[in-house]
């Protein structure tokens, strides 16, 4: 048995995404009662404090990278949701954040995102983010969207693309009364939006945590080489319009600011309920924040306190103490919480999604952890955070539990790759020359992590769509045989995989 890790795009064959397969989806009665309210400075589920460590999962609506070329795994499928979503929850979270939601650019060479012209929403998208929503409430996990980026990532866009669909020029956005009537639309529309999966309407699901009014308004003018003097007070006005506009049509949900703009005004404003901040040691590679997180967290908290409360909704690229110092400031003082950034889901097809973050030693984390050849130490660190999501509730820390779903083994060349399991750990394989056994192992201990290029910190430049491919080097040739895999982790295993014939 030969194990490699195979970095080449291939045709999509399994699991095909289509408009039909999210309609498929049987209804889910909501769990979560209590929307998330504010008592001073602290936020609260019902009569508790409600405080959290967890992971953004900035793919949980939109894969941003790893895409086919017929785009069928643009947005993530149940499965891909639901292995994120067990990461959280496996790793004691009780929150998560999901990023900006997609704009038309030409750029992006016709990607599917969720508004692709003016005043127009794509279906097959918010199905999709129904979805997220909805599955929410099964794993006990609040969510926080973002609802427009600053910047203009490639296949994700912002508020200079937003503009562009309204017909006006790049910063219109933030004053133009046109394309300010436009944005409102769009809230309308998300606002009112009544989810397919679950029946409800998103301005009445307690599974949202908060509306964000956008990602790091802050960084707008910073980006692009504009004046923040001149900027600044352009995008307070915008954030304080379209605040007090989402209360009036949604009531129920709070209110966080997209970290930037002035504080003062944000704590001064009634509907603003949450501030957020974003700390990162290797921003101090480009100028910009300093190397210790928890110093800025503590001075961030002495702003708010006694005034709102304050989310680090985004932090890590930072070691392992510095990280440790961060978490325990938040806890220690009244910040709600922290979300670590980020989690990855398994594909559908096999492996893993991933992200490296900006050339740093730090990629996307893949629960449990594994060593993948950088120096970032994932399974440390999300043990770490798995230790501090219980720490800061008061509790102490819940069973770890078994793997699930049990894998799904695909053929693949002459061999063949698998579907994951949540929290597993490793996997063995067995072998059978009839499909009823007798059953042999071949490997155990196998994991499905992609290995990274150590020195460059980022992957094989075929690497669109890596897949874990297994050959049996010692199976005869044109003899057929069966296979078998299971997961493994500390708590237990998996079923066996259905059996997969392979000549």
């Amino acid at each position: 048995m030969t194990y490699r890790a195979c970095f080449r795009v291939i045709p999509a064959v399994f699991l095909l995404f289509s408009p039909g397969l999210f309609a498929q989806t049987s209804q889910i009665s909501p769990k979560l009662k209590n929307f998330i309210t504010v008592q001073v400075d602290r936020l609260m589920d019902g009569e508790k404090p409600f405080r959290f460590f967890g992971l953004a999962a900035p793919n949980i609506q939109q894969n941003e990278s790893q895409i086919r070329a017929d785009r069928t795994n643009r947005f993530p499928d149940e499965f891909e949701i639901r292995d994120i979503y067990s990461g959280i929850q496996r790793t004691g979270g009780l929150a998560t954040r999901t990023f900006s939601l997609s704009v038309y650019s030409p750029d992006d060479n016709g990607m599917p995102v969720y508004i692709p012209a003016r005043r127009t929403y794509n279906e097959v998208a918010f199905q999709c983010l129904d979805r997220v929503i909805a599955f929410a409430h099964e794993y006990n996990i609040r969510v926080i969207i973002p609802l427009i980026a600053s910047q203009s990532f490639g296949g994700i866009r912002g508020v200079d693309e937003f503009s562009t669909l309204s017909g006006k020029p790049k910063g219109s956005f933030w004053t133009d009364e046109e394309v300010k009537a436009d944005f409102r639309h769009f809230l309308d529309y998300l606002l009112n939006r009544k989810n397919t999966v679950n029946g409800l309407l998103y301005k009445d699901d307690p599974a949202i945590l908060c509306w964000q009014l956008g990602n790091e308004f802050g960084s707008y003018s910073g980006d692009r080489g504009l004046n923040w003097d001149e900027w600044s007070p352009k995008i307070l006005a915008w954030s304080l319009e379209m605040a007090a506009y989402i209360k009036k049509v949604d009531p129920n949900h709070l209110i966080m600011e997209a970290n930037g703009g002035d504080r003062k005004a944000l704590l001064a404003d009634p509907n603003i309920d949450l501030i957020s901040d974003h700390l990162y040691e290797y921003w101090n590679r480009m100028g910009g924040r300093p190397w210790e997180l928890a110093p800025i967290a503590k001075a961030s908290w002495e702003e708010c306190k006694g005034k709102k409360p304050l989310l680090i909704d985004e932090f890590g690229l930072a070691s392992v103490e510095n990280q440790r110092e961060l978490m325990k400031v938040i806890r220690e003082t009244g910040i709600s919480g922290g979300l670590m950034w980020s989690i990855r889901s398994h594909r559908r097809d096999g492996g893993w999604y991933y992200h490296n973050e900006g050339g740093t030693p730090v990629n996307s984390f893949h629960v449990p952890g594994f060593a993948d050849g950088t120096s970032f130490e994932a399974t440390r660190i999300l043990d770490m955070l798995r230790k501090e999501s219980f720490l800061i509730r008061g509790i102490g820390p819940e069973p770890i539990s078994k793997p699930a779903p049990a894998p799904v083994l695909f053929k693949k060349d002459t061999g063949f790759t698998w579907r994951g399991s949540a929290g597993a750990s490793s996997y063995t394989i067995e072998r059978a020359e009839n499909p009823k056994g007798p059953w042999k192992v071949l490997r155990s201990g196998l994991h499905d992590s992609v290995i990274w290029d150590v020195a460059k910190f980022e992957p094989s430049p075929e690497a669109s769509e890596p897949l874990i491919l297994y050959t049996d080097e010692s199976a005869e040739k044109g003899k057929p045989y069966w296979y078998r895999i299971k997961a493994v982790n500390e708590a237990g295993e998996t079923d066996y995989s259905p059996v997969l014939e392979v000549k």
